[in-house]
């Protein structure tokens, strides 16, 4: 057996050029937090999230990794239940959780590139193309609505879908959604991001039937997840395609949103949920239910479970400065194929993630 000798951590923060706002929420800046795990034969793995602004590493140091060091480097998954069982009294969901997921990410990088294989292989998720969803706007009020949908149309070609976040004005989404049902590409789906900022389904429903007759591929995070009969309400009494997951520490949420036909696609955070064990697990579930399963943000992981992936534009944009630090991983080119290198096949640009300063 090789064991676990050293977890790092590592935090970034990258400014961005305009204020994001989705939903409720107002984004100046994107911090994310990093672990990097070393097995004793000095094989490493590495895992990245957004932080969301919580101490990530320092969860990570405090309650999980010492829960993890000694543990067999090719055994993620027992791995896992003892991260689970030794934080168990301070969250078995919520921010420990995420910092459980960050660790087990790692630590399947780990095994994979021991193992001499991409970790897809090694999950058999097979290396075809991933059903592929752009990041290609933010609506704001000081911006016509054919200029956004100029910046859509300038991204679309080749992607699955490209999505939109919601603006809380129903005049322009009316005409944003109308130039875009209109003008993407006939294999390009459209998905609106209402980024939970509906208080209920009276409220979104309300807006939605002044949108026109959107022709959506899904509706995404109408509301605050755990409000699944609101969910399930809007699916049925709009017409449109439901989708919900995004941030979820809570597996019983998600499998709660599927049992009761809440939604038509499940979102999947690999990190909040816990990591790739949970993930796959959660995966194979929603499969036997015929439900499809959208990654939310984490490409570089998601792209190696053979579920749909989410990325922003990778030649640089506005709303998310990951990849100037990611090195390797996915080709995402519209369609998004995994990488054929061992584990996850990408590092962590030690010029933005300086791991020799952190505390272990």
């Amino acid at each position: 057996m090789t064991g676990l000798a050293v977890i790092d951590t590592a935090t970034a923060v990258l400014p961005l050029p305009a204020p994001l706002r989705l939903g409720a929420m107002t984004v100046t800046r994107r911090e994310y937090s990093a672990v990097r795990a070393t097995a004793a034969d000095g094989t490493r793995g590495v895992a990245y999230c957004l932080s969301r602004e919580a101490p990530m590493a320092e969860i990570v140091g405090r309650l999980v990794a010492g829960h993890a060091i000694g543990a067999d480097a090719d055994d993620p998954e027992a791995t896992w239940e003892r991260m689970l069982r030794g934080s168990a009294i301070v969250g078995r969901v919520g921010l420990v959780r995420r910092a459980i997921g960050l660790v087990d990410i790692a630590l399947w990088d780990i095994a994979a590139r021991r193992a001499g294989r991409p970790l897809w292989r090694m999950l058999g998720a097979g290396d075809g193309p991933r059903p592929s969803m752009l990041v290609a706007a933010y609506p704001t009020p000081e911006r016509p609505p054919r200029a956004v949908a100029d910046e859509v149309l300038a991204q679309a070609g080749g992607w699955t879908n490209v999505k939109i976040s919601r603006l809380p004005d129903p005049g322009y989404m009316r005409e944003l959604i109308g130039i875009l049902n209109r003008e993407l590409p006939a294999a390009t789906g459209l998905v609106v991001d209402a980024g939970f900022g509906w208080r209920d389904a009276d409220e979104a429903l309300a807006e939605i039937a002044q949108w026109g007759d959107p022709r959506l591929a899904w509706l995404e995070d109408p509301l605050l997840p755990e409000d699944v009969a609101g969910c399930a309400r809007i699916r049925r009494a709009s017409g449109l395609p439901v989708s919900a997951g995004d941030e979820v520490t809570d597996p019983e949420v998600l499998r709660a949103l599927v049992d009761h036909a809440a939604v038509d696609v499940l979102r999947l955070d690999v990190v909040a949920i816990g990591g790739v064990t949970p993930a796959r697990e959660m995966i194979a579930w929603a499969a036997e239910r015929g439900v499809p399963v959208s990654g939310h943000v984490s490409p570089e992981v998601t792209a190696h479970l053979g579920i749909g992936v989410e990325t922003f534009a990778r030649g640089g944009n506005p709303y998310d400065p990951a990849p100037v630090f990611v090195r390797g991983g996915p080709d995402f080119d519209g369609r998004v194929v995994p990488p054929q290198t061992p584990g996850l096949g990408f590092e962590l640009d030690p010029g933005v993630f300086d791991f020799e300063r952190s505390t272990r």
